[in-house]
């Protein structure tokens, strides 16, 4: 009787050994989801610079058990709620798996405190820093574009309208110009060997070095030149 219960028990084991999931049979290692994540971490990297990613849980497998040594993996996506789908290709031919993760990706990024208008100067009194998690929501549409706290602002202006509570990105800023439209310039203008000095103004807001459109004052003629130091345009006809 003793020796048929044992049986018994090995056949239950036996039995649940084979009903048992295969991705509980091949769950991987401690080691293999580390290097795992790390891999998954540094191509999240690639998506959203500059961020801080974090894993929520452990990896959930999809369609197949994980490879045991995985040579390439694919990201295949990510929605606006932090999951992301990858897809892991092992070193035998048709060893392929895929999975799924929950992620945060942090950015520091410095939201208006009141509303900016476009040429208005920017300070750090415009702003508060804040972080924020660009995997998810509304703040995903911003991933890429949002303006670095380390960027220089005191040396920016405004190009469009920034809202109370808005990010401050990079598509809505530029660099001070050292001209402004309107600004009167010095013309020297260059032709057949002969310089011909008179004043103009700036049809367009430009910067050092830079190709700049004039207008002579005497005859309004509109001519294109390179803006020099010292408000002077270098026209060569």
């Amino acid at each position: 009787m003793e020796r048929f219960s044992k049986i018994i028990q090995i056949c239950l084991i036996l039995l649940f050994a084979l009903l048992m999931p295969r991705t509980l049979l091949a769950a991987p290692q401690g080691s293999y989801e580390r290097s795992l994540e790390k891999t998954l971490r540094s191509e999240l990297t690639k998506v959203y610079p500059g961020s801080e990613i974090e894993f929520q849980g452990g990896v959930r497998w999809l369609s197949s058990p994980p490879v045991e040594r995985a040579k390439g993996i694919t990201l295949l996506g990510d929605d606006s709620r932090g999951n992301l789908r990858f897809s892991v290709h092992g070193a035998k031919q048709g060893d392929y798996a895929e999975g799924s993760v929950n992620f945060s990706a942090w950015s520091v990024a410095r939201v208006a405190i009141k509303r900016i208008r476009p040429g208005d100067l920017l300070d750090s009194s415009l702003f508060s820093e804040q972080k924020i998690n660009v995997a998810i929501g509304s703040a995903r549409e911003y991933r890429g574009v949002i303006l670095p706290v380390s960027a220089p602002i005191q040396q920016l202006e405004a190009t469009q309208t920034v809202m109370e509570n808005q990010f401050l990105t990079s598509n809505a800023v530029r660099r001070i110009p050292d001209v402004r439209r309107g600004d009167a310039l010095q013309l020297q203008i260059e032709s057949g060997g002969l310089v011909i000095t008179t004043s103009g103004i700036a049809q367009e807001p430009s910067y050092i070095s830079r190709v700049i459109r004039v207008q002579t004052l005497k005859g309004r003629r509109e001519l294109t030149g390179q803006l020099l130091p010292g408000g002077v345009v270098e026209v060569k006809i």
